[in-house]
């Protein structure tokens, strides 16, 4: 007692002597102390969450609410689309756009080379069909009438002329209307057509004359084309064709490499004069050049369906095996690597490799014998002792 009077009076000392240093003594009760642990835990969790409900109300902001009209347009275009949607993102649908897209590309390169083979065809099957060269006749001899030779290959290595092919050649001269050209009458037109070597293969003549016109009828047709006369979009001239080869066929051990071509007369008078040579088609190059659509459609369907023959014969003893083994080769990855199989393939696979039998039977047997045993034998549970109960 003495010893606690002492240490007493030592801390009223220190205290008198340290203003600064202080001791708080609580308040409460030692029943306070000594409270619940639990319900004091169950009442922080309470006050815990109530603070969170608080602050969540506080953060989330108040839901947006559409127009009653945008949402009934929405409901409309959700129930209209919504099946589309399912029908193009289902697996069997994609599926079937890949193939389809696939057909599409072939059929497209199918069809260009279809057109390009018609193109080639034509272009090698179908000679050029005309072939006209200036003719300069030469009035500086004196013992025959005036004179050109023509070269038709231009000083290409090839010849021009088609050998299966039958041609027309003709003159063609540009003449003026004048006395002198009224008062010739009749004049010849010669031509000789000569092989590479100078040799002459063929010869013909035949005879041209200006179209008689009357001297009254000249007048008037003067006087009616009196302005374009005078501002010079009108001539006094005539174009006279005189044929001379009908039906020429090329021999292909001498081909035709130039011409020569000669009037009987210095005194025809001549503005220009061309050389002809028309090709004369008969049978399907007639076709091909007179009625160029018509033939084009009828050869670009028939090699459209020759080369779909041709890719469905070689898809089915070779393609359809290389695609099968691919797919094989590409699923078995797929499994390696942890993939799943698609479910379209998995129904497939059950539906062709599993084979019928009773396990829906079989089962519903089982569910009926559980039953039956657990009414004959209902089962028991072991009484639990709590361990509280135990130690007292």
């Amino acid at each position: 007692m003495d010893t606690h009077a002492s240490s007493s009076g030592d801390v009223g000392r220190n205290l008198d002597d340290n203003p600064d240093n202080f001791q708080v003594v609580p308040s409460t009760p030692s029943s306070e102390i000594t409270e619940d642990p639990i319900l004091a835990a169950a009442t922080e969790a309470a006050l815990q969450h109530r603070r969170e409900v608080e602050e969540e109300d506080e953060q989330e902001p108040e839901p947006f609410e559409w127009p009653p009209a945008v949402l009934v347009v929405a409901r409309a275009v959700k129930k209209m689309v919504t099946p589309i949607l399912r029908v193009l993102f289902a697996p069997k649908a994609q599926r079937t756009l890949i193939k389809s897209t696939a057909m599409v590309i072939v059929f497209l390169m199918i069809l260009t080379t279809s057109i390009g083979a018609y193109l080639t065809f034509y272009r090698q099957y179908v000679p050029q069909t005309a072939h006209i060269e200036p003719i300069f006749f030469q009035y500086d001899q004196q013992v025959e009438g005036p004179t050109d030779r023509i070269d038709l290959t231009r000083g290409q290595p090839y010849t021009p002329l088609r050998h299966e092919q039958t041609y027309d050649v003709s003159v063609q001269l540009h003449v003026p209307t004048s006395d002198i050209n009224f008062d010739l009458g009749n004049f010849m037109i010669r031509i000789w057509l000569q092989t590479s070597n100078g040799s002459s293969i063929l010869h013909s003549s035949r005879p041209g004359i200006l179209r008689y016109q009357s001297k009254t009828q000249r007048i008037m047709r003067v006087l009616a084309k009196a302005l374009p006369l005078l501002v010079g979009l009108s001539e006094e001239s005539q174009t006279i064709t005189v044929p001379l080869i009908e039906g020429f066929m090329e021999n292909k051990a001498h081909p035709v490499t130039h011409a020569i071509v000669s009037v009987s007369t210095h005194q025809l008078q001549v503005y220009d004069a061309d050389l002809r040579v028309i090709a004369d088609f008969h049978g399907l190059r007639y076709y091909m050049y007179h009625r160029r659509l018509v033939t084009a459609i009828g050869f670009v369907i028939l090699f459209t369906v020759i080369e779909i023959i041709c890719a469905a014969v070689a898809w089915k003893f070779f393609g359809q095996n290389l695609w099968n083994k691919v797919h094989e080769a590409l699923e078995q990855m797929d499994f390696e690597d942890g993939g799943q199989l698609h479910p379209d393939d998995v129904d497939d696979i059950n539906h062709h490799q599993q084979p019928p039998n009773d396990d829906d039977d079989n089962d519903e047997h089982s569910k009926k014998k559980g039953s039956i045993l657990d009414d004959e034998y209902p089962a028991t549970e072991a009484p639990v002792t709590s361990a509280s109960t135990h130690d007292h």
